[in-house]
């Protein structure tokens, strides 16, 4: 594939890297419409990572859309890979730390095997769309890995007893006098590793070694990560958490498209590219979607300082238009409650408007691209349309799947067009009543419309919902927490791993019965004393 226009070779001291993250293969895959938007936009990331020239290509988890893609899903992301990265092209990256620590699967990069003719190499951690599981801790991640298509990193055995341990060493790349320090943290249950976090001692980072010839200040740190960042989640990993030291961090997870890197209070900065492809019809998967490319390059003054970088986003051409509105019937004055036939006319309207705005807005997207042909009643480019309606204050609702037969042939979701709820209102410790919406409308949205889109997230908060409920009490568990039992059922339905409960028990049973055993080897006759120490060590497990 012949270069974008304008585009020159990096130098021989100038590491180029394309970066997304969240391509999430595989969603919708049973929708006569959307079954080919997550590949469209894999493939065209690709097709810039080529046309860029790059180095290689970063992504931040969220490769899968499930924990176990079907095998249509599976093979042809793995021809698509193929596809991208093998060529003749020589490859001027250099690993210098211990592949067998860093690609335990491979014990090597996949560039670095004689039987694979890598071109472009890959580097990927997982998600929580594709997090290991299961007796052998493997993923559909591994599968690429084994094959030779992508250099998985960033899975971690949570070691160490309670909330666990894990050892963050970096794959430390080189081209010509660049050398970034590539840190990959694969998905954690965000509770655990907010936990972890707090506990001094459970993330120990490595940082590559100081020499005469070089200096740790040479290095640029990179780190990709894939956990609630927002606020909307009470155990959201926050950047205060990450070390100062570090330069660039590619946060995976949220959905939100904030690809321009901003600077942390820590000092380093973030970029967030949110999802190649939208899942949820919230309002921060409307914005427009971009991946980006980093150039990092030493100086050549002066190898052993702080390197040069910049990055350049890249607007994605194929992703299906969104638009998103929220309004509230209450405050149109020129609807009644009990008129329902003007509000559902008014409603239409509405639609029939957004519809008509998001062929606009896509027609000038690909006519930047030198496009003026956009069919915007093709299947692939039929929009995606979400209006979030309030009716509370004496309005009624319209059946939204029959509404939403009005649209069928021009938008891409005609049985989810509507979505209603209606504002709660909270009492504060002041005694004044609040809208509740008012105060936090966003997460609302997300907690709402998340459940609705993405059945594994509302499979685990009923899962959360029921163990709460009905056993944390005094008189429920005793030795399991109810943190371990959700995670524990989460695996059970969400990842179809069998023996998730029982392995839960036998680990925290063994793990109290260690405890006993080394704090007390003499006395085992007394009865009162193992007792004690029994309470105590499940007490130290909770």
């Amino acid at each position: 594939m012949r270069p974008a226009a304008g585009v020159k070779p990096p130098d021989a001291n100038t590491l180029r890297v394309l970066i997304a993250t969240d391509t999430h293969l595989g969603a919708h895959e049973r929708d006569p419409i959307r079954k080919d938007d997550a590949f469209l936009a894999f493939e065209e990331i690709f097709d810039h990572a080529r046309k860029q020239l790059c180095d290689c290509v970063f992504l931040a988890g969220d490769v899968f859309d499930v924990n176990k893609p079907s095998r249509e899903t599976l093979v042809r992301c793995m021809d698509a890979l193929r596809e991208a990265t093998r060529g003749n092209k020589g490859i001027e990256i250099e690993v210098l730390s211990d592949g067998k620590e860093n690609f335990p699967s491979r014990g090597m990069a996949n560039y670095e095997d004689p039987n694979c003719n890598v071109s472009l190499p890959v580097f990927s951690i997982h998600g929580n769309h594709d997090d290991p599981a299961g007796e052998a801790n493997l993923s559909a991640m591994d599968v690429l890995a084994s094959a030779g298509l992508v250099n998985y990193f960033g899975k971690h055995a949570l070691g160490g007893g309670g909330a666990g341990r894990v050892d963050l060493k970096p794959v430390l790349l080189r081209k010509g006098q660049t050398k970034v320090a590539l840190y990959g943290l694969g998905y954690i249950r965000d509770n655990r590793l907010h936990q972890m976090f707090s506990v001094k001692g459970c993330v120990r980072w490595h940082r590559p070694a100081e020499t005469e010839d070089c200096s740790s200040s040479s290095w640029f740190n990179v780190m990709l990560i894939h956990q609630n960042r927002a606020a909307h989640s009470k155990n959201a990993i926050s950047d205060r958490y990450l070390p100062s030291w570090l330069d660039y961090v590619v946060w995976g997870h949220e959905h939100e498209c904030l690809v321009e890197p901003t600077e942390s209070a820590q000092g380093f900065h973030v970029s967030q590219p949110g999802s190649s492809v939208v899942t949820s019809l919230i309002e921060g998967e409307a914005k427009e979607k971009k991946i980006c490319v980093l150039e990092v390059r030493s100086d050549p003054e002066n190898p052993n300082s702080a390197p040069f970088w910049r990055t350049t986003p890249i607007t994605l051409r194929t992703t299906r238009p969104f638009e998103f509105e929220q309004m509230t019937l209450a405050n149109t004055p020129e609807l009644e409650g009990a008129d329902a036939q003007g509000v559902a006319t008014y409603l239409e309207n509405r639609v029939n408007a957004m519809i008509v705005r998001a062929g606009r807005k896509h027609r000038e997207r690909h006519a930047k691209n030198g496009r003026d042909d956009v069919d915007m009643l093709d299947r692939l480019n039929l929009p995606l349309i979400r209006l979030r309606v309030d009716y509370s204050g004496g309005f009624s609702t319209i059946n939204p799947q029959r509404f939403g037969q009005k649209f069928v042939g021009k938008v891409a979701n005609p049985h989810d067009v509507l979505l209603f709820h209606k504002s709660q209102k909270k009492q504060r410790r002041d005694g004044v009543d609040v809208d509740e919406d008012m105060i936090d409308e966003e997460a609302a949205a997300l907690e709402e419309e998340d459940a609705l889109a993405d059945g594994m997230l509302e499979n685990q908060r009923r899962i959360d919902r029921l163990v709460r409920e009905h056993l944390s009490t005094s008189d429920g568990l005793q030795l399991l927490t109810p943190n371990d039992l959700s995670a524990a059922l989460d695996d059970f339905v969400n990842r179809d791993e069998k023996a998730a409960i029982s392995k839960l028990c036998q680990t925290r049973l063994k793990a109290v019965q260690t405890s006993v055993n080394a704090d007390d080897q003499e006395n085992t006759d007394d009865v009162d004393r193992l007792t004690s120490k029994i309470y105590e060590a499940v007490k130290v497990q909770l």
